[in-house]
């Protein structure tokens, strides 16, 4: 089981067992997101059949902090369908993970978790010799935007979601 530690920090891939805490997690992203004004994730997504299913494809990661749960994403090797149609253009197309459903728990805002879980995500990607990373985030996720940004993530255009709803889409290389 691929796993890291980063200061008190260690990442994991999660378990059925985790549901719960990966779900109070869902629930306050939502409520920041909310009180931001963004619409993202406010329809009921993700919904725990969603999280269970990124459980069984061993791709939903958490970090924890002393046991504690503070951190959920998913971090996929498997491609993206919705990134074959892009409103600009990728970086190369060459294979890449994708990071998905990032998320931090209430009390642990302000930690730079997110940047954490993209330098796990790179990690993963070095150990299994992938070069590009790709995430897609909401447009009036501004925080999102700004982490990729000061992250080294180029924003390379538009997709669409299956929902039909647009997405900002970003892509690092990898060193």
């Amino acid at each position: 089981m691929p796993f890291s530690k980063s200061n008190s920090m260690t990442f994991r891939i999660a378990t059925t067992a985790d549901i719960a805490p990966i779900m109070e997690i869902v629930a306050d992203a939502q409520l920041l997101l909310r009180s931001l004004g963004i619409d993202q994730w406010q329809d009921g997504y993700p919904t725990s059949e969603t999280i269970v299913g990124d459980i069984s494809r061993s791709e939903m990661y958490v970090a924890t902090d002393e046991e504690h749960i503070v951190a959920m994403a998913v971090i996929s090797f498997s491609g993206e369908p919705t990134y074959r149609v892009i409103k600009g253009s990728w970086l190369n197309n060459q294979p890449y993970a994708v990071v998905h459903r990032i998320a931090v728990r209430q009390s642990a805002y302000g930690r730079n978790i997110g940047r954490k879980i993209l330098m796990f995500a790179e990690q993963l990607c070095h150990e299994k010799g992938i070069e590009n990373i790709r995430i897609d985030t909401h447009r009036d996720n501004l925080t999102m935007q700004h982490l990729l940004s000061t992250s080294g993530y180029h924003h390379c255009g538009t997709i669409t979601l299956a929902s039909g709803a647009n997405r900002e889409a970003y892509q690092k290389i990898l060193q």
